[in-house]
């Protein structure tokens, strides 16, 4: 009995559900193609590429980054510090951007390699950082070496 009213409570309000699952899916693809056209029509610029770098004040990584990663990046670059983010403004571009292609899990250290016409190209560094903090650099090193090959063009 249980079974079948949830069964027709599901199908009742199947077409409220799926509606609203359209919207969701519609105006995060809105959001995207939005959010793509604004990288490549004028945050890029006449460069190529731009590269938006995010990290934190974790003592697991900000010394290494600042003297290795940072120094290295292209002029055009974006960083942000994870730790400020109280004070990032919620309408600029570079947090949008952000927000919306780093997901919600490893995202911290993080770098972002927008090229015209091309989706994103995402570097996870925080597994790197956990694996050096124990002794093994091997990710580290690789995937700061593919970041800065790429970021630098």
């Amino acid at each position: 009995m249980q079974r079948g009213l949830i069964l027709a409570v599901v199908v009742l309000t199947a077409p409220l559900w799926l509606a609203v699952l359209l919207v969701v899916v519609l105006s995060r693809v809105i959001q995207v193609v939005v959010l793509y056209g604004l990288v490549w029509v004028w945050w890029i610029g006449w460069a190529r590429r731009r590269v938006l770098f995010v990290y934190s004040d974790s003592p697991n990584w900000k010394d290494y980054v600042e003297a290795n990663i940072l120094p290295k990046l292209p002029e055009n670059s974006v960083v942000l510090n994870w730790s400020h983010r109280g004070s990032w403004n919620k309408f600029n571009v570079s947090v949008m951007l952000f927000q919306c292609f780093a997901g919600a899990q490893e995202f911290n250290p993080l770098g972002l390699v927008f090229e015209r016409f091309n989706v994103v190209e995402r570097y996870r560094f925080w597994q790197a950082f956990r694996d050096a903090k124990h002794g093994r650099l091997d990710a580290l090193q690789v995937i700061e070496r593919r970041f800065l090959e790429h970021a630098a063009g």
